[in-house]
């Protein structure tokens, strides 16, 4: 693969370059497990940088851990003792790799100035030398071809970056066709979308608000109260602190929606934080019909987000939330006395490889079964709760069987008086609702994600 030139300024201040920055944040996310976008945010509002930057410091950490195996790929033949490098030297050189191959405006001068600086504030003069050479000597050879991946299965592994043995899963559940076009997206930028509260505004009057902002936006696909946009940070608005919007991904607003709520009902939210969908189930419900949501979840602050978005968003009149655990709410609520019940279930989350891509390299093969005896714990749980000719609601943010249909056909074969029903949705959509949902990243460049309802039976 050819590496760009283009023009760029050496001058900066190191501590505080986008770059500099890159390595810091993606050493810190791979110390402690913690998700990027988090650890992002707080970067860009901490360093209180300017568009420019926090632009290409976010580019520069979602690409380098999206492309982490292949930039790894790239590098293996000019590292001659990796076990000798510290984590952050490695990062260092993904960052600059990454700007060599797949930027095109930022020279290799700029880049090896600044990866030669970082290592003398982050290590010595001696480590700051060899990233110099081993930089120089990619300059010079160029990065390996994927094509002399001999081995195709490994080749697809690595052009995508994502673990063998999750490519060979979608593979063997999907067919080679489906896995390599949810492949060919999932490195590509998350859209920035938003779920208008229609309780307070208009979509249009929302949508005419960020316009004005410069934010332009454009309805979305999957839903009659979402709007879409490529990039931008759509939560800094007054309008956002004011409860018009909330940020939410376009198919996690499927959820609501399918449940056919009504102005009275009874609904749970069995695993609620940090409260996205709880609050969108509150917007079809009226304190003065008595409707009314319990959300739980387990950790008691993340209740707090959940409280906290249901104030800003105006249904704190509907919503009770607390703290515990859903898998054991036999004796906290009544049975068969709610209309309608969510299991939003802790899952693998590989729907959200491009949100979130570090999940693809975090999660491991034991963990998609692990995953599947919680939730059917939580689902054997909350079963009783649900009213007779109630719906019971399962949703994930992944795209494997084991969490999936596999959990539905156990969860069916315990529960006989309940029975799938078609997944209502307010858009036609060009993928399945019968018997369940299942959306891939590529079907419409949104986050992954399995919706079934299950109704129970009135005798």
């Amino acid at each position: 693969m050819a590496l760009r030139k283009g023009n760029h300024s050496l001058k900066t201040n190191i501590k505080h370059s986008p770059r500099y920055l890159a390595v810091k944040l993606l050493d810190r996310v791979a110390d402690s497990g913690s998700y990027a976008n988090i650890t992002l945010d707080q970067t860009i509002e901490k360093e209180q940088l300017q568009p420019a930057d926090a632009s290409l410091l976010t580019n520069l950490v979602y690409g380098v851990i999206q492309r982490q195996l292949t930039l790894d790929f790239y590098l293996k033949p000019f590292i001659k003792k990796p076990q000798r490098l510290e984590r952050w030297a490695r990062q260092n050189l993904r960052v600059a790799v990454y700007q060599m191959v797949y930027l095109d405006k930022i020279p290799n001068r700029a880049i090896f100035y600044e990866a030669t600086e970082i290592a003398k504030k982050m290590g010595n003069r001696g480590v700051a030398g060899l990233m110099t050479a081993i930089l120089r000597q990619i300059e010079r050879q160029g990065v390996p071809q994927l094509t002399t991946i001999s081995e195709p299965l490994k080749r697809l592994s690595i052009s995508a970056s994502v673990p063998e043995w999750l490519v060979a899963k979608l593979i063997d559940q999907l067919g080679e066709k489906k896995t390599e076009a949810i492949l060919q997206t999932i490195n590509q930028p998350a859209a920035a979308s938003i779920r208008v509260n229609t309780a307070i505004a208009t979509v249009d009057e929302v949508q005419a608000e960020l316009a004005e902002l410069g934010l332009e936006t454009t309805p979305s696909e999957l839903s009659p109260v979402g709007l879409v946009r490529q990039g931008g940070f759509l939560a800094g608005t007054t309008a956002f602190a004011y409860g018009q919007y909330t940020v939410q991904d376009e198919s996690s607003m499927l959820v609501a929606a399918s449940m056919q709520i009504e102005p009275q009902h009874q609904v749970l939210d069995a695993c609620a934080a940090p409260g996205g969908k709880t609050t969108h189930i509150a917007s079809y419900l009226s304190a003065e019909a008595g409707g009314h949501v319990e959300a739980f979840d387990l950790h008691p602050h993340k209740v707090k987000l959940i409280k906290d978005n249901a104030k800003r968003l105006h249904v704190a009149d509907v919503v009770n939330a607390r703290a515990f655990d859903a898998r054991k709410l036999r004796d906290v609520v009544a049975n068969k006395s709610f209309d309608r019940v969510l299991v939003d279930a802790p899952c693998s989350g590989l729907g959200l490889m491009r949100r979130k891509p570090e999940i693809k390299y975090t999660r491991q093969p034991e963990d998609l079964l692990n995953l599947q005896k919680i939730q059917l714990e939580i689902l054997d749980s909350v079963a009783i709760k649900v009213k007779p000719g109630g719906i019971l609601t399962y949703s994930t943010c992944t795209i494997v069987n084991e969490e999936n249909q596999d959990v539905i056909k156990q969860f069916l074969a315990k529960h006989a008086e309940f029975e799938p029903i078609p997944v209502h949705t307010d858009k036609a959509l060009k993928v399945a609702t019968t018997p369940y949902l299942r959306l891939y990243p590529d079907d419409y460049g949104t986050d992954g994600f399995f919706i079934c309802n299950l109704k129970r039976k009135t005798r």
